[in-house]
C-alpha cells in the first residue's frame, strides 16, 4: 500500500514563522566588496556561460558574506566573498548529486587536489589561467598573506570535513534515519567552512583550548545545523519543482513519519526552533568567559544565522523556481519570511538523535 507522502501530489509550501531573535547587520563597504568579487569572478571565469554568469550575479553571494561579517576588515571580507563564488562553482558545477562510480572517483580526485592546494604555500597563478584551481591559488595566496598558521589550519580542516561529507552524500543512498540525516546535513552544508573565515576577517586568533572546548563546539555545530535546515526550508519549493532532490529535512520527515508535506514542514520548523533555543542558551552561558576573539567569533555565528535567512529569502539561489538554462528573473519575488521572538517548540530537551544529543549536555543548570 502506498504511503501518505506517495499518494498526495507534491505542492509548493509557504513558510511558517521561524524563531530568530537575532539582529541583522551588514558590512558598510558591501558595494565595494560586491564590485571586487564580480571582477574576480570574471578574472577566473567561474561560470559555464553568460547565462550561468547572470545566475551567479543574481544570487548576491557577496551580500551573504557582508551580512555574516559586518564588522570584519574590509579587504578580508572581500576574500570571503571571493571564496563563496569559488566554492559554489565547485559545488554546483564540479560536484554531482546523482553520481556514478566514475563521477565519484573524479570528485574524490578533485577534492584531494583542492585540499592540497589549500595546504601548500601559494603563489598567484599566471594572468591567463582560469578555473577553480587557479582561483583557489589566488585566494590562498591572499589568505596566507594575512592569516596566522593556526587560522589557516582551521580553514583547511573545515574544508576537509565539508568535502568528506559531500563525497559521503554522493556515494550512498539517502540516510535511513533522522540522526544520520542530521549528521550529514551538519557537515555537507558548509557552515564550518563559511565560518572558518571569521578569525581571518576579524584579525583575531581564538586560543585553542577555547575554540575546541565541548561547549564551543556545541555552539558551532548547533548553528551550522540550524543554518543547514534553514537552507532546506528556503530551498524546498525549488528542490521540489526544479532540482528534484530528496535530501531535504521536510522530505525526510515526511518519509520517516509518513505524513503530508505541510505536517513535515511544521515538524522541521520545530526542530530548527529547538536548535535556536539551544544556541541562544549556550551563547548566554559561554560568552562572558570567552576572550575578545572568542566573543567576536560567537557574534559572527549569530550574524551568520540571520544572514542565512535574510540573504536566502532574496537570493535567486532559492527564490527562482526556473532552470538555469534561461536567464534568471530580473525582479524575483522574495520568499515571504516572518521571524518570531518565541519558538514553535518550547521543549528544552535534547533531540532524540545520539550524534548531537551531547550538545544539550554542555548546558549548566
Amino acid at each position: 500500500m502506498p504511503t501518505i507522502s506517495e499518494t498526495i501530489a507534491p505542492q509548493p509550501l509557504s513558510l511558517p514563522p521561524l524563531y530568530c531573535p537575532i539582529d541583522a547587520a551588514v558590512h558598510p563597504e558591501l558595494d565595494s566588496i560586491e564590485r571586487d568579487s564580480e571582477a574576480w569572478l570574471d578574472r577566473f571565469r567561474l561560470y559555464t556561460s553568460d547565462i550561468d554568469r547572470a545566475w551567479v550575479i543574481a544570487r548576491h553571494y557577496a551580500e551573504a558574506m557582508g551580512r555574516i561579517y559586518p564588522k570584519g576588515i574590509t579587504d578580508r571580507v572581500a576574500l570571503t566573498a571571493r571564496w563563496l563564488h569559488w566554492i559554489f562553482y565547485v559545488d554546483d558545477v564540479r560536484m554531482e548529486t546523482a553520481t556514478t562510480p566514475t563521477k565519484l572517483a573524479s570528485a574524490i580526485g578533485l577534492t584531494s587536489h583542492l585540499l592540497r592546494v589549500m595546504e601548500s604555500p601559494a603563489t598567484e597563478p599566471a594572468a591567463d589561467q582560469t578555473g577553480p584551481v587557479a582561483a583557489l591559488r589566488s585566494l590562498m595566496a591572499s589568505a596566507q598573506a594575512v592569516a596566522t598558521p593556526t587560522q589557516l589550519h582551521r580553514l583547511v580542516d573545515a574544508h576537509r570535513k565539508w568535502f568528506h561529507a559531500i563525497l559521503w552524500g554522493m556515494s550512498g543512498p539517502t540516510p535511513a534515519g533522522l540522526d544520520e540525516f542530521l549528521h550529514l546535513r551538519l557537515l555537507n552544508a558548509g557552515g564550518a567552512a563559511s565560518l572558518s573565515w571569521s578569525e581571518i576577517a576579524a584579525g583575531e586568533e581564538i586560543p585553542g583550548a577555547e575554540f575546541h572546548s565541548p561547549a564551543m563546539r556545541a555552539l558551532q555545530e548547533s548553528s551550522f545545523l540550524m543554518m543547514a535546515l534553514d537552507n532546506d526550508l528556503l530551498s524546498y519549493n525549488r528542490e521540489l519543482l526544479v532540482d528534484k532532490t530528496n535530501l531535504n529535512i521536510v522530505m525526510v520527515l515526511g518519509r520517516l513519519n509518513n505524513c503530508p508535506a505541510e505536517e513535515a514542514l511544521c515538524q522541521a520548523v520545530a526542530v530548527r526552533d529547538r536548535l535556536t533555543t539551544l544556541f541562544l542558551r549556550l551563547r548566554a552561558q559561554e560568552e562572558p568567559k570567552l576572550s575578545a576573539a572568542g566573543r567576536a567569533y560567537v557574534a559572527d555565528l549569530g550574524y551568520a544565522i540571520r544572514s542565512n535567512l535574510d540573504w536566502g529569502a532574496h537570493s535567486a539561489r532559492y527564490t527562482a523556481v526556473t532552470t538555469r538554462t534561461q536567464l534568471p528573473p530580473t525582479d524575483p519575488n522574495p520568499i515571504p519570511l516572518q521571524l518570531n521572538d518565541h519558538p514553535s517548540d518550547l521543549s528544552t530537551e535534547p533531540l532524540p538523535c545520539p550524534s548531537i544529543a551531547w550538545w544539550w549536555q554542555q548546558l549548566r543548570g
